[in-house]
């Protein structure tokens, strides 16, 4: 048993502890006032060194409050190697568009779509649907799904299909379509749209045939002649075959390829056809307006119903564009003999040439210049094979040296309709077309039949107020159309309206 000590020694103890502290406080103090700066040091250092041992002691100590550590280690079976591998080998599906070119082949459109496998190459070459898509669908689109390996998953392209057979009282009239409306696909006007797809079969290929809607949009473009009409025309966006319906339209007023000069403007509303969205083929030039060295001359599309002998082109006055007789068989064509007394490469020696040449090479179409009756289509002594076309109000036209016969003898044509091709039959000496042009027997130049035929008709007058109805939507695309070309914003415009053929 441990003795206490007494209150009095307890006491002594005490006083002396109070004053050892007393004295070593003063001697801390003194030793603080004459070096404070190193005590400071000493201080933080022996702070530092406590805490930095308090952190290295504390985690060892155990807490008898938390339950004792396990550590599992368990053993994964991964085969790493293997699902790689089979990432590798699973094929990748590739997405491909591309568009047929004239030049292609089957073969040539699979492969740029990346399709490589000879059996899948040799089977679709001789497949007729998918050699009408590539070759009679020049500009088409054709997307395709290849794999990595070359093998074709699935193709699809729009394809057009011949109508169904139809009875002869079905069948489109054989005559000649109204100057300046042509189909310039080589789709038929009538043909009938569908998707093909194909897809890979045990049996080889599945063929779906999807149908789709015609539509017709009306568009709007304009330009300014800066270089050549063609240059002008295609920094417009404008196609080839709606300036060839142009030169068509304007063909009694003014020739496009030789009359238009640098400045010169054009604007024109037109048809484009669509399918799924895809331009297929244009359609009918709807108002066109040209205007050369300050000049303009407007053509408006109508067709009166019930009328349909009255559908043409217009001037905003209701005056149609087109002349009793076109100006020639051949509009644009260079002329290489005129009308006149000449030097005759054939019999060698001075005498009247009765008519006026046109260059052309064999095969080159050639247009009857108004409505009339054939009265011969064979051959005749020095101008081969020879057409003559009778014409109201006592004209004759005769049309030689000719390499064939679209027509035959009584059978009554049309202003514009083809009638033959050129050639080099008869007493010629090189491929080009002999036209004449005969007033009651007599033959004068051609060149001069506007002063002998009679001009232009106009709408009759129970007609003029449906035309201007019809013709004021058209005018007014055309004035806008017109507008952006004086401003040089010449771009191919979408008309908001869409409507179905």
């Amino acid at each position: 048993m441990t003795r206490l000590p007494s209150p009095q020694t307890f006491r002594a103890r005490l006083h002396a502890m109070r004053a050892e502290l007393a004295q070593s406080s003063r001697a801390a103090r003194d030793v603080l006032q004459a070096h404070p700066r190193r005590v400071a040091l000493a201080v933080g250092l022996a702070l530092m060194g406590s805490g930095i041992a308090a952190y290295a002691i504390a985690p060892g100590t155990p807490d008898p409050a938390l339950s004792p550590q396990t550590t599992l280690t368990i053993a994964l079976q991964t085969d790493a190697a293997s699902q790689a591998q089979a990432l590798d080998d699973q094929p990748v599906v590739l997405y491909r568009t591309t568009q047929a070119n004239r030049s292609d082949t089957v073969q040539t459109l699979l492969k740029r779509l990346g399709v490589t496998d000879p059996a899948t190459l040799r089977q679709l070459s001789a497949d007729s649907q998918m050699r009408s898509l590539v070759l009679s669908n020049t500009g088409a689109e054709i997307s395709a799904q290849v794999d990595s390996a070359g093998q074709l998953r699935q193709l699809q392209g729009n394809l057009a299909l011949a109508p169904p057979q139809r009875t002869a009282a079905d069948a489109p009239s054989t005559k000649a379509s109204p100057k300046g409306v042509q189909a310039d696909s080589a789709a038929p006007a009538d043909a009938v749209w569908q998707r093909l797809t194909l897809l890979p079969s045990a049996d080889g290929w599945s063929k779906t045939l999807t149908p789709l809607a015609l539509r017709t949009q009306t568009r709007v473009a304009a330009g300014e002649i800066r270089g050549t009409l063609a240059s002008a025309a295609q920094s417009a966006d404008l196609p080839s075959t709606v300036m060839a319906q142009l030169g068509r339209i304007f063909a009694d007023r003014l020739n496009l390829k030789r009359d238009l000069r640098r400045g010169d403007r054009f604007a024109v509303v037109y048809e484009m056809l669509t399918v799924d969205g895809r331009p297929v083929r244009t359609g009918r030039v709807l108002a066109a307006e040209i205007t050369s060295r300050g000049k303009s001359v407007q053509a408006l599309w109508f067709a009166p119903r019930g009328a349909p002998g009255l559908a043409s082109y217009y001037t905003p006055q209701g005056h149609s564009l087109n002349r009793v007789f076109l100006p020639s068989p051949m509009p644009g064509a260079k002329i290489t003999s005129r009308f006149g007394m000449r030097f005759d490469p054939v019999v060698k020696r001075m005498q009247l040439h009765e008519g006026v040449d046109f260059q052309a090479a064999v095969g080159t179409p050639v247009r009857t210049v108004a409505d009339g009756r054939v009265v011969k289509a064979g051959q005749e002594t020095g101008y081969g094979n020879i057409v003559k076309i009778d014409h109201p109000g006592g004209f004759e036209t005769v049309y030689a040296h000719l390499s064939k016969l679209d027509v035959h003898a009584g059978q009554q044509v049309t202003a514009g309709q083809i009638i033959a091709k050129s050639g080099n039959t008869g007493w010629s000496t090189g491929a080009h077309l002999h036209f004449e042009f005969q007033v009651k027997g007599q033959v004068v130049d051609p060149l001069k039949m506007a002063q002998y035929v009679p001009p232009s008709q106009a709408l009759p007058s129970g007609e003029r107020a449906s035309f201007m109805a019809a013709t004021a939507l058209l005018s007014t695309q055309l004035a806008q159309a017109a507008g952006s070309g004086s401003r040089l914003a010449s771009a191919t415009k979408l008309v908001p309206s869409t409507q179905a053929d």
